[in-house]
């Protein structure tokens, strides 16, 4: 959702990727896979996610870290409610676009 309002950036498909999928941990190539976004574009805007505590290490399998969401971050926190209200506006929109388009049934 946060792609509507900031575009369709590195960092926004990231900060999406992981509003979604909250719940659960990942490594860094399997973020960028989900992401859509290449390893390069994930490491230039990692310290940025990592920096604002908007992600956090969460185990290690290996020499794997795995990481998910810091679901306690205030960041994150705002984030997802304005996730939630954009989607809000966007079913509204939806909503009305299609009361519009109603075509009469005749008997």
């Amino acid at each position: 959702m946060l792609k509507i309002l900031f575009g369709d950036n590195a960092l926004v498909k990231i900060l999406d990727f992981f509003l979604e999928n909250r719940f659960w941990d990942y490594t860094k190539t399997d973020v960028a896979r989900e992401a859509e976004v290449s390893r390069v574009q994930l490491y230039r805007v990692w310290s940025i996610l990592e920096d604002l505590e908007i992600v956090k290490p969460s185990r290690k399998i290996g020499a794997a870290i795995l990481y998910k969401a810091n679901t306690d971050s205030p960041i994150f926190k705002k984030l997802s409610e304005l996730s939630l209200e954009l989607a809000s506006k966007t079913h509204e929109e939806m909503i009305k676009e299609k009361k519009k388009v109603t075509v009469p049934i005749k008997a």
